[in-house]
Protein backbone atom coordinates (compact mmCIF):
# COMPACT_ATOMS: atom_id res chain seq x y z
CA UNK A 1 0.00 0.00 0.00
CA UNK A 2 1.40 3.36 -1.03
CA UNK A 3 1.74 6.19 1.47
CA UNK A 4 0.35 9.49 0.11
CA UNK A 5 2.79 12.27 -0.41
CA UNK A 6 2.70 15.26 1.94
CA UNK A 7 1.25 17.55 -0.72
CA UNK A 8 -1.51 15.03 -1.52
CA UNK A 9 -2.40 14.81 2.19
CA UNK A 10 -2.53 18.62 2.50
CA UNK A 11 -4.75 18.84 -0.59
CA UNK A 12 -7.02 16.20 0.90
CA UNK A 13 -7.21 17.92 4.28
CA UNK A 14 -7.57 21.50 3.07
CA UNK A 15 -9.04 21.08 -0.41
CA UNK A 16 -12.29 22.72 -1.58
CA UNK A 17 -14.41 19.62 -0.89
CA UNK A 18 -13.26 19.39 2.71
CA UNK A 19 -13.70 23.12 3.17
CA UNK A 20 -17.29 22.90 1.93
CA UNK A 21 -17.95 20.03 4.32
CA UNK A 22 -16.42 22.00 7.20
CA UNK A 23 -18.56 25.04 6.32
CA UNK A 24 -21.68 22.84 6.33
CA UNK A 25 -20.61 21.41 9.68
CA UNK A 26 -20.11 24.94 11.06
CA UNK A 27 -23.62 25.94 9.94
CA UNK A 28 -25.02 22.80 11.53
CA UNK A 29 -23.24 23.50 14.82
CA UNK A 30 -24.37 27.14 14.83
CA UNK A 31 -27.91 25.98 14.12
CA UNK A 32 -27.78 23.50 16.99
CA UNK A 33 -26.44 26.18 19.32
CA UNK A 34 -29.15 28.68 18.32
CA UNK A 35 -32.00 26.15 18.18
CA UNK A 36 -32.92 26.39 21.89
CA UNK A 37 -33.15 30.19 21.66
CA UNK A 38 -35.33 29.99 18.55
CA UNK A 39 -37.56 27.36 20.14
CA UNK A 40 -37.94 29.45 23.30
CA UNK A 41 -38.90 32.45 21.18
CA UNK A 42 -41.43 30.31 19.30
CA UNK A 43 -42.79 28.93 22.58
CA UNK A 44 -43.43 32.39 24.06
CA UNK A 45 -45.14 33.73 20.94
CA UNK A 46 -48.64 32.40 21.72
CA UNK A 47 -48.33 33.49 25.37
CA UNK A 48 -47.21 36.96 24.29
CA UNK A 49 -50.10 37.33 21.82
CA UNK A 50 -52.62 36.09 24.41
CA UNK A 51 -51.33 38.46 27.10
CA UNK A 52 -51.25 41.41 24.67
CA UNK A 53 -54.89 40.68 23.82
CA UNK A 54 -55.83 40.56 27.50
CA UNK A 55 -54.05 43.83 28.16
CA UNK A 56 -55.88 45.43 25.21
CA UNK A 57 -59.20 44.22 26.66
CA UNK A 58 -58.32 45.79 30.01
CA UNK A 59 -57.78 49.14 28.26
CA UNK A 60 -61.04 48.80 26.31
CA UNK A 61 -63.02 48.02 29.47
CA UNK A 62 -61.31 50.64 31.60
CA UNK A 63 -60.24 47.90 34.03
CA UNK A 64 -57.69 49.99 35.93
CA UNK A 65 -56.47 47.18 38.20
CA UNK A 66 -55.69 44.94 35.20
CA UNK A 67 -54.03 47.80 33.32
CA UNK A 68 -51.87 48.43 36.38
CA UNK A 69 -51.00 44.71 36.60
CA UNK A 70 -49.67 44.85 33.03
CA UNK A 71 -47.47 47.92 33.63
CA UNK A 72 -43.79 47.11 34.26
CA UNK A 73 -42.83 47.49 37.95
CA UNK A 74 -39.99 49.99 37.24
CA UNK A 75 -42.51 52.27 35.49
CA UNK A 76 -44.95 52.10 38.40
CA UNK A 77 -42.16 52.72 40.94
CA UNK A 78 -40.63 55.67 39.04
CA UNK A 79 -44.10 57.16 38.48
CA UNK A 80 -44.79 57.50 42.19
CA UNK A 81 -46.16 54.08 43.09
CA UNK A 82 -49.32 52.09 42.61
CA UNK A 83 -51.78 54.60 44.10
CA UNK A 84 -50.43 57.52 42.04
CA UNK A 85 -50.50 55.56 38.77
CA UNK A 86 -54.02 54.28 39.48
CA UNK A 87 -55.24 57.83 40.15
CA UNK A 88 -53.57 59.10 36.94
CA UNK A 89 -55.19 56.33 34.88
CA UNK A 90 -58.63 57.13 36.28
CA UNK A 91 -58.09 60.86 35.68
CA UNK A 92 -57.00 60.29 32.06
CA UNK A 93 -60.04 58.13 31.31
CA UNK A 94 -62.36 60.68 33.01
CA UNK A 95 -60.79 63.54 31.05
CA UNK A 96 -61.25 61.64 27.77
CA UNK A 97 -64.93 61.08 28.61
CA UNK A 98 -65.45 64.79 29.34
CA UNK A 99 -63.95 65.52 25.90
CA UNK A 100 -66.56 63.25 24.28
CA UNK A 101 -64.93 59.81 24.24
CA UNK A 102 -67.60 57.15 24.54
CA UNK A 103 -65.68 53.98 23.83
CA UNK A 104 -62.04 52.89 23.55
CA UNK A 105 -60.69 50.22 21.26
CA UNK A 106 -57.18 48.75 21.48
CA UNK A 107 -55.94 46.43 18.74
CA UNK A 108 -52.54 44.78 19.17
CA UNK A 109 -50.72 43.67 16.03
CA UNK A 110 -48.23 40.85 15.45
CA UNK A 111 -45.31 41.02 17.92
CA UNK A 112 -41.72 41.01 16.74
CA UNK A 113 -39.61 37.98 17.58
CA UNK A 114 -38.73 38.26 21.28
CA UNK A 115 -35.09 38.94 22.09
CA UNK A 116 -33.19 38.91 25.34
CA UNK A 117 -31.73 42.24 26.47
CA UNK A 118 -30.16 42.05 29.89
CA UNK A 119 -32.69 40.57 32.33
CA UNK A 120 -35.62 41.27 29.99
CA UNK A 121 -37.11 39.30 27.13
CA UNK A 122 -38.43 42.07 24.86
CA UNK A 123 -40.64 42.44 21.80
CA UNK A 124 -42.21 45.34 19.95
CA UNK A 125 -45.91 45.12 19.15
CA UNK A 126 -47.57 47.45 16.66
CA UNK A 127 -50.85 48.68 18.09
CA UNK A 128 -53.84 50.73 17.03
CA UNK A 129 -55.83 52.78 19.50
CA UNK A 130 -59.26 54.09 18.54
CA UNK A 131 -61.29 56.54 20.58
CA UNK A 132 -64.92 56.51 19.50
CA UNK A 133 -67.05 59.58 20.13
CA UNK A 134 -70.56 60.62 19.18
CA UNK A 135 -69.43 62.36 15.99
CA UNK A 136 -65.72 61.60 15.71
CA UNK A 137 -63.42 58.58 15.72
CA UNK A 138 -59.75 59.23 16.48
CA UNK A 139 -57.31 56.51 15.40
CA UNK A 140 -53.65 56.38 16.44
CA UNK A 141 -51.04 53.89 15.25
CA UNK A 142 -48.25 53.31 17.76
CA UNK A 143 -46.14 50.56 19.34
CA UNK A 144 -46.06 48.77 22.65
CA UNK A 145 -42.90 47.42 24.27
CA UNK A 146 -43.52 43.95 25.73
CA UNK A 147 -41.19 42.92 28.57
CA UNK A 148 -40.83 39.67 30.47
CA UNK A 149 -38.44 39.02 33.33
CA UNK A 150 -39.33 35.31 33.60
CA UNK A 151 -38.49 34.10 30.08
CA UNK A 152 -41.95 34.77 28.66
CA UNK A 153 -44.27 33.29 31.28
CA UNK A 154 -45.68 36.71 32.25
CA UNK A 155 -45.55 39.87 30.14
CA UNK A 156 -45.65 43.57 30.98
CA UNK A 157 -46.60 46.17 28.39
CA UNK A 158 -45.43 49.75 27.99
CA UNK A 159 -47.18 52.07 25.54
CA UNK A 160 -44.52 53.87 23.51
CA UNK A 161 -46.82 56.62 22.19
CA UNK A 162 -45.01 59.95 22.67
CA UNK A 163 -42.58 58.31 25.10
CA UNK A 164 -39.24 60.09 25.31
CA UNK A 165 -36.18 57.83 25.03
CA UNK A 166 -34.87 59.49 28.22
CA UNK A 167 -37.93 58.16 30.12
CA UNK A 168 -37.40 54.65 28.75
CA UNK A 169 -33.71 54.82 29.71
CA UNK A 170 -34.56 56.07 33.23
CA UNK A 171 -37.00 53.21 33.79
CA UNK A 172 -34.82 50.57 32.10
CA UNK A 173 -31.13 51.61 32.06
CA UNK A 174 -30.18 48.15 30.76
CA UNK A 175 -32.17 48.85 27.57
CA UNK A 176 -30.43 52.19 26.86
CA UNK A 177 -29.52 52.36 23.19
CA UNK A 178 -30.87 48.87 22.50
CA UNK A 179 -34.54 49.68 21.87
CA UNK A 180 -35.42 52.18 19.16
CA UNK A 181 -38.78 53.83 19.75
CA UNK A 182 -40.55 53.86 16.37
CA UNK A 183 -41.99 57.16 15.19
CA UNK A 184 -45.78 57.33 15.31
CA UNK A 185 -47.76 58.75 12.41
CA UNK A 186 -50.17 61.60 13.01
CA UNK A 187 -53.56 60.57 14.39
CA UNK A 188 -56.36 60.07 11.90
CA UNK A 189 -59.73 61.68 12.55
CA UNK A 190 -62.90 60.48 10.97
CA UNK A 191 -66.28 62.18 11.21
CA UNK A 192 -69.10 59.83 12.18
CA UNK A 193 -72.70 60.72 11.31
Amino acid sequence: MAVPAACDLAACLFGPTVQRRMRKLEFLLIGLILLPAVLRAADVGPILRREAGRCALAWQRGDFERILAYLPPPVVTHSGGRAVVLRELKDQFAQARTLGAERFEALPGRPSTPRQIGPWLTALIPATGIVHGAHLDLTQQTHVLALSSDRGKHWYFLLLYQLAPSDLNAWFPELAGKIAIPLDPAPRMELVY
